[in-house]
């Protein structure tokens, strides 16, 4: 009874934190699209706006170094803001934020470089404020570099309003502390109330989001790429399997050089890149709803509708509370990996690993 006690407390501590940050990382997206909403249909702020890119590329201080790739590159006809967003606070934060504050300019849509203007504002975004200490750290940082241009910390949090749920902004009150240049946007964020977006004017555009820039948590990856890519691969007379049976009757195929063909979807700003399909499906896989086919160099997905979708026995949720399929998948992979983790050290053993075990049935199939 202990061994079976500890390993439910073991299941429901994994489901609560891959929980929390598949959370965590739904609300920076609806921050972003919180931002793409009042850029372009706010009017005041729209009638200001002469570019919005949230899959920016900024030009490093070194001609031979990578290219930045901040969340967001405003440019309004009186500044430009580079916009970054945190869950919370990372040590790694204050040289992110010095090379923004260091790059010289951006890449245009059509490919040329264009000049910082000297009217520019580094925007630092987080959903739990850094500390006073943190902030001592970072605005030490940014100070000594004596930029002649503002670093302007501030909050964002999903509040719920009697009117409804809502994306709120606020200024972090911290003394130095920048403000944004004189702009509509600046004004907004300026304002030491905040402002709210409600959750029904921005949801047209959170659609839009599949990742931020340059990043997406495995968790997450997994369910966007269930719910929004997979069908995409199918052909028609699976298809039309799926419309009739709800499942299909043998696995979907998935072939590692195909996983760098991503499907394009429609009006998305951020999609998902074949990094983020990689860790989407390495998380399917201790799910149970993917297994890798080492010996065929594929992922092999079973395919079936969400109402499908079982939830186990022993998992941290009862069938009951199970209506969203993304709480089904985190479930299943809590469970999972307590109960029945992938074992990975096959893959990586390669030939040599399977020349140390001769006796094994060639017919076995390897998983990763």
């Amino acid at each position: 009874m202990t061994s079976l006690s500890k390993a439910e407390d073991q299941i429901r501590e994994h489901f609560s934190v891959v929980l929390k940050e598949y959370g965590a990382f739904d609300r920076t997206l609806s921050a972003l699209s919180s931002l793409s909403f009042i850029l372009s249909e706010i009017r005041e702020i729209a009638h200001e706006t002469e570019m919005v890119d949230f899959r920016p590329k900024i030009l490093s201080i070194d001609a031979d170094s990578d290219l930045y790739t901040p969340d967001g590159l405003i440019v309004s006809k009186r500044c430009d803001f580079v916009l970054e967003l945190k869950t919370s606070w990372d040590e790694k934060d204050v040289p992110q934020i010095l090379k923004y504050g260091q790059s010289p300019g951006f890449i245009l849509p059509d490919g040329k470089n264009q000049a910082f203007r000297p009217n520019k504002c580094v925007l630092l975004g987080y959903q739990n404020p850094p500390g006073l200490a943190n902030l001592d750290s970072l605005f030490n940082a940014w100070e000594s570099h004596k930029f002649p241009f503002p670093l302007v910390v501030f909050r964002y949090s999903l509040e719920s309003a009697p009117e409804g749920d809502r994306m709120y902004f606020a200024r972090v009150a911290y003394a130095r502390n920048g403000l944004c240049p004189a702009s509509k946007l600046g004004e907004a964020l300026n304002n030491p109330r905040g402002f709210p977006v409600s959750a029904d004017r921005y949801k047209l555009h959170r659609s839009r989001f599949h990742k931020a820039n340059d990043q997406v948590i495995a968790s997450y990856a997994a369910v966007i790429w269930w719910t929004k890519y997979v069908k995409h691969y199918l052909s028609e007379e699976q298809r039309s399997e799926m419309a009739d049976r709800g499942r299909l009757s043998s696995p979907l195929v998935l072939k590692w050089e195909e996983i760098n063909t991503i499907p394009e979807l429609a009006d998305v700003k951020v999609p998902l890149g074949p990094k983020d399909v990689q860790r989407a499906l390495e998380f399917l896989a201790q799910a149970k709803l993917v297994s890798f086919k080492r010996r065929l160099g594929a992922y092999k997905i079973e395919l079936k509708e969400d109402r499908y979708i079982r939830v186990p026995r022993d998992g941290p949720i009862t069938r009951a509370d199970a209506q969203d399929i993304a709480i089904k998948i985190l479930a299943r992979w809590a469970r999972n990996k307590v109960k029945a983790p992938v074992d990975r050290s096959r893959a990586k053993s390669g030939k040599a690993g399977r020349r140390r075990t001769p006796t094994r049935d060639p017919r076995q199939a390897s998983f990763f």
